[in-house]
C-alpha cells in the first residue's frame, strides 16, 4: 500500500524556501493548473501522478488526482481521488494544508472505496501540509518539486499549464 502513500504525496501542489522567481505573488497562482504527468521512480513498480489544481484567491483550493501504477506483469491500476484545503506563499514555497480528501475510484476492485478512504484518512492524520518549491514561473506554465516529502522518491520536478 505504500504506493498509495507516495502517489497522494507526489500528486499534491506543495512548497518551501526564501527567493522568489521573477513575477511570483500569490495573485500569479491563482487559477486552474494541470502538472504533470509526473513519473516517480520506484525499482518495483511504475508511478505516474497527474494532478488540476483550481487555487482559489481567498487561498482555497481543491485538487483532483489520478495516479497510474504499472508493476511488472500486471496491468495498471487508476486511482483518483479529490483533496481540499487552503493554500498560501512563503518566499518562493507553495504551502497546500489539506483539510479533506476524498478516494473517488481504483480500477482494481481489491481497493475498494471504502478501502481507499481509510489509507487516505490514515495518510491525511500522519501528514496534511505539503511544501513545495516554485522553481520558475511564466504566465502560463509553473515548474515545482515538492520538498520535505514522506518519501524521497516523489520528490520529482513537476511542469505546470496554467488551463
Amino acid at each position: 500500500m505504500r504506493w498509495i502513500v507516495v502517489f497522494a504525496a507526489a500528486g499534491l501542489l506543495a512548497g518551501c524556501a526564501t527567493n522568489r522567481p521573477a513575477g511570483l505573488s500569490s495573485q500569479s497562482l491563482v487559477g486552474t493548473w494541470r502538472c504533470g504527468p509526473i513519473a516517480v521512480p520506484d525499482p518495483n513498480y511504475d508511478l505516474v501522478v497527474s494532478t488540476e489544481t483550481i487555487n482559489q484567491a481567498d487561498g482555497r483550493y481543491t485538487s483532483l488526482a489520478t495516479s497510474v501504477i504499472t508493476q511488472p506483469g500486471k496491468s495498471p491500476v487508476v486511482i483518483r481521488d479529490r483533496a481540499s484545503g487552503t493554500w498560501l506563499l512563503e518566499g518562493d514555497i507553495l504551502v497546500s494544508k489539506i483539510e479533506e480528501v476524498k478516494f473517488l475510484s481504483s480500477s482494481d476492485s481489491w481497493i475498494s472505496n471504502e478501502r481507499g478512504q481509510k489509507v487516505q484518512d490514515d495518510m491525511l492524520k500522519k501528514k496534511s501540509v505539503y511544501r513545495s518549491r516554485i522553481l520558475k514561473l511564466t504566465g502560463r506554465t509553473l515548474r515545482i518539486v515538492p520538498v520535505e516529502s514522506t518519501y524521497k522518491e516523489a520528490e520529482v520536478e513537476s511542469l505546470c499549464k496554467r488551463t
